[in-house]
């Protein structure tokens, strides 16, 4: 899927780099020289790299334990983020938050995430993508991330039928 954004390049980064083994993963220059390979421009690169640099960061600040039910919080939209993200979007969130895929901290890190693509409006699958980040960064997310991929897996044997 190419999405002409800097979600290509995380795209790219995740299955390239994300579920590999620490010690495998190259270092920055070497890195940047792949992208540049690959036909990323700098500008790609470098914006994609300051988004994970920004969602590792959220990620530190706000560790959930796994099988901790998630709290319950209700979600409501400023004007700017009902303007970009749309029904679609936000009841997909909604779920993810109601199905405890997602804690209220991650929610909230995957809307500013959503909301930082260089894209006017997110579509559903580049929010799904953003979730599966958010996901992966953070440590022992393993039921969360089975409960994420049960979820797609139902909706896409629903969209079959």
């Amino acid at each position: 899927m190419t999405t002409g954004c800097v979600l290509d390049v995380l795209i790219y980064v995740y299955d390239h780099y994300m579920m590999s083994d620490p010690a495998d993963i190259p270092g920055r220059a070497q890195m940047f020289s792949e992208l540049a390979r690959q036909g990323f421009t700098m500008g790609q690169v470098v914006q994609a790299m300051e988004w994970l640099s920004v969602l590792a960061a959220g990620s530190e600040r706000s560790p959930s334990v796994e099988g901790e039910p998630p709290p319950r919080a209700l979600r409501v939209y400023s004007e700017g983020e009902l303007g970009r993200l749309s029904p679609e979007c936000r009841s997909f969130l909604a779920r993810l938050d109601r199905d405890g895929v997602l804690t209220p901290e991650q929610r909230e890190l995957v809307i500013d995430r959503a909301l930082a693509l260089d894209v006017e409006e997110p579509t559903f699958e580049q929010l799904r993508w953003v979730v599966l980040l958010v996901l992966s960064i953070q440590p022992k997310q393993e039921a969360a991330f089975a409960r994420f991929e049960a979820l797609m897996v139902g909706e896409r044997s629903a969209l079959r039928h």
